[in-house]
């Protein structure tokens, strides 16, 4: 308990530092939020004081509170596997991820929400209301999509839709798939937000939304940057394996790193790229490309 009590206290010079700028959390109170975290949970006291100290340092950069009663985030214990550490980890909810947009004046205000199989949803396009009619007292099926409405000062409408293809194509790419098996209409919500706040005005406090979004990707992955690479990727492959060109479709397999493949090697079923005839062809082509690099190397 002490160790993490000054991990906490030990946050306090940068923690003021940043939230200066900005005034919109203060040291007094969240300070006793974290220790009353660290009180309620076991787990948080076993984390490496460090990791305690950036979640802490991570509240005044992004501006929101500890206050369980608001859920904007919240201290998370996790246990790193290449460190063999606990850590203390600050997540983000969406509703947090829209309060600070709100906050930083990006937008006056912003709506996600989670399409169903037995909902009726009409896309009219990118700056346009969409049509969503659902009956939220009954079994509304399967996940379909999801879509965010962003209304700006000038009272625009920005609106962006993903599908539920593409969800889980993130959702593979995570470093918390537990939190998305738990709750995978909240961490859609706050995947379509995170990708429609590209879209929105910058202001002069934007850089607190970006740094929300950074902590976002950094703790929990499905950094959108990291998944279309990994859909081009895939793309290139299957083209390949369409034109039996097996020597392209080895080498760029082999270009990949080891998290890349595995994010490629998902099954079909869910979300992942190859089918498994399509499987069978890059083993098959990688085996030949290997082979063909021995072959070079006995030679010379």
């Amino acid at each position: 308990m002490n160790t993490a009590i000054s991990a906490i206290t030990q946050a306090e010079p940068q923690f003021q530092k940043i939230a200066s700028q900005h005034q919109l959390v203060r040291w007094a109170e969240e300070s006793q939020f974290a220790l009353q975290a660290v009180q309620n949970n076991k787990m948080l006291l076993e984390c490496a004081p460090l990791t305690i100290q950036d979640s802490i340092i991570n509240i005044a950069a992004v501006g929101l509170t500890l206050n369980p009663s608001d859920g904007y985030a919240y201290l998370v214990p996790e246990y790193n596997k290449g460190n063999r550490q606990t850590e203390c980890k600050l997540r983000i909810s969406f509703k947090g991820l829209i309060k600070v947009a709100t906050d930083a004046g990006s937008i006056k205000w912003v709506k996600a929400e989670t399409v169903k199989s037995a909902d009726t949803f009409i896309y009219r396009g990118p700056c346009t209301m969409p049509e969503h009619k659902m009956n939220p007292f009954e079994n509304r099926g399967d996940y379909k999509g999801v879509y965010c409405i962003a209304k700006t000062h000038e009272d625009d409408i920005i609106v962006d839709v993903m599908s539920w293809d593409e969800i889980l194509q993130i959702r593979n790419c995570a470093k918390t798939k537990n939190v998305w098996d738990n709750w995978p209409g909240e961490m859609a919500k706050k995947a379509i937000i995170k990708r429609a706040q590209k879209q929105w005005p910058k202001t002069k406090q934007s850089e607190t939304l970006h740094a929300a979004v950074d902590i976002i990707n950094q703790h929990e992955g499905s950094d959108f940057d990291e998944i279309e690479n990994i859909i081009k990727t895939a793309g290139y492959i299957i083209e390949h394996i369409e034109k039996n060109d097996a020597v392209a479709v080895g080498e760029a397999w082999v270009e990949c790193d080891k998290r890349e493949q595995e994010l490629l090697w998902v099954a079909k079923t869910k979300g992942g790229y190859f089918s498994q005839d399509e499987k069978a062809y890059i083993r098959t082509a990688i085996k030949a490309y290997h082979d063909a690099i021995d072959s070079e190397e006995t030679a010379a």
